[in-house]
């Protein structure tokens, strides 16, 4: 394991392409840097001046390395950065978005308590073409140290899944349980932050430590393909077989799998012949995982039973919303 205990925190920032952003990424993540932290930059093989910028503005830092790595993809940067961390706890930022600014301040004051295995933070998301702020607002203010029932309702009223960067991990914990992105598939975080939220021993939620996530028309969710809904599904039969293993939330990992269904079939009548025709396939092969998912919500599961997969789930999706309890504000 290459973990030191003089470097706390490992920052893992993933560039590929983020020359309009990246330099508003890292100077908010530079002035906070000091002995007990490191910066990790993966490069996934950029063809515009991404790197050149963060030569320039990490130059003359000893705590700053940067990888440049061929085009495949983020769960590889992400892997290749946790891999290289030295520190105990491992942050994930993408190139486009950038941390609060007593980020690490908080994240040392709260570790030097008690060394959870992940720590659960708040996302400010920033639409760029308003230039407005949302601000995440879950309806609890803490979270049961250790995993209980009333935590694993509180994950599912409040949408918390699918973003890795809203989780503060141990490095000894992901390596132990061997917590790496899947290589080649979109929403790769799906997967991932399902997984982590299942096998913790300790966890704590703060609200001080913030996360702002960039929405804007050049990132890959702002432009999704058929591959994106082909990989939901490839997430959910991943999930199904993994809730049979010792996990603490098998509710929550069924919704996950739930959401990761009714965005792929919900979308059915809009695609092409071919990509019907796999959606036809996998559903087939996976009907069993189908209807497992779809199980979570009584309502989706009598829509599917009078008209089908090709009608229910789209008419479901159009005109029922998968609801949250968070109050989010927007400024």
């Amino acid at each position: 394991m290459n973990y030191q205990k003089d470097i706390l925190v490992s920052i893992i920032v993933t560039v590929y392409n983020n020359e309009r952003h990246v330099k508003k990424c890292l100077d908010e993540i530079v002035p906070q840097l000091n002995s007990k932290n490191e910066l990790i930059i993966v490069d996934d093989g950029s063809s515009d001046s991404t790197v050149d910028i963060c030569k320039q503005i990490t130059r003359g830092n000893e705590n700053v390395s940067i990888i440049s790595n061929k085009h495949n993809g983020l769960s590889n940067s992400r892997n290749i950065g946790i891999k290289k961390a030295r520190g105990e706890y491992v942050v994930f930022v993408d190139g486009d978005d950038w941390i609060g600014k007593s980020y690490l301040k908080s994240l040392e004051e709260i570790v030097a308590v008690y060394h959870y295995d992940v720590l659960l933070i708040n996302t400010v998301k920033y639409f760029e073409n308003e230039d407005k702020y949302l601000v995440e607002k879950f309806n609890f203010s803490k979270l049961a140290k250790f995993p209980s029932k009333e935590t694993e309702k509180k994950f599912i009223d409040n949408n918390i899944c699918g973003r890795a960067w809203r989780l503060i991990t141990r490095k000894q914990f992901l390596i132990k349980h061997n917590l790496f992105f899947t290589y080649g598939i979109l929403h790769e975080d799906e997967e991932w932050v399902t997984k982590v939220l299942n096998l913790y021993d300790s966890i704590y939620y703060s609200s001080k430590i913030k996360y702002f996530y960039r929405k804007h028309n050049h990132s890959i969710m702002s432009s999704k393909t058929f591959k994106n809904y082909r990989d939901l599904l490839n997430v959910a039969v991943k999930l199904y077989y993994f809730k049979d293993q010792k996990i603490h939330y098998k509710k929550y990992t069924q919704y996950v799998m739930f959401r990761c269904i009714r965005n792929s079939y919900g979308n059915y009548r809009r695609f092409a012949i071919k990509e019907k025709q796999w959606l036809n396939s996998w559903y087939l092969n996976y009907k069993s995982i189908f209807i497992y998912g779809i199980k979570y919500k009584l309502l989706l599961m009598f829509i599917y039973l009078i008209f089908g997969y090709k009608i229910g789930i789209p008419l479901y999706k159009k005109y029922i919303k998968v609801t949250n309890k968070r109050n989010d504000v927007m400024k």
